[in-house]
């Protein structure tokens, strides 16, 4: 993935991701096939559209589907781990009982749908500087250091050893 170039606005750059994800998301849910390839086909039309609109370059837009798949893949392993830590944090009487069993079952089944549409990680899921992120925290993989997002945004440099390549563990 090419990180964004220095001199863009990274504000615009986030709303224009922002936009993406909203635009993907409009196009599978308008269809009745919930599949990964129905995504795949989302994420086509709207990268076509974004940059015949001039929204996008051809660079931009192939970026923002890379960075939308690893934040799909990246979501999926957080409601995983959500799962878990509900299950290792109720009381093990109750979690068999009525309503949380199934909550944890509901958490299986939405990170089992997840990974199932972002597909199989191509490589370890890393955060450049340049980059767009969805909100979270990145942790620097140089000084272990967090940077926190609330919001979607532009990767930075580490602001305390200015390491480059971040990843976000679960929160």
């Amino acid at each position: 993935m090419d990180p964004v170039k220095p001199d863009q606005d990274k504000e615009k750059l986030a709303e224009q991701y922002d936009k993406f994800v909203k635009m993907a998301h409009e196009f599978y849910t308008a269809g009745r096939d919930m599949s990964q390839e129905a995504l795949s086909v989302a994420v086509s039309k709207t990268r076509a559209q974004m940059t015949a609109l001039g929204e996008l370059s051809a660079d931009q837009a192939s970026s923002f589907a890379n960075y939308m798949k690893r934040d799909l893949e990246q979501t999926a392993e957080d409601v995983t781990r959500m799962g878990e830590n509900a299950k290792e944090h109720l009381s093990p009487r109750r979690i068999g009982a009525g309503a949380l069993s199934s909550l944890a079952s509901l958490l299986q089944t939405g990170a089992d749908s997840l990974r199932n549409l972002a597909g199989t990680p191509a490589s370890p899921r890393t955060y450049n500087t340049g980059e767009v992120t969805s909100a979270g925290t990145l942790t620097c993989t140089a000084c272990r250091h967090q940077e926190q997002f609330s919001k979607t945004g532009v990767v930075p440099t580490c602001s305390n050893c200015r390491g480059t390549v971040f990843e976000k563990l679960g929160e």
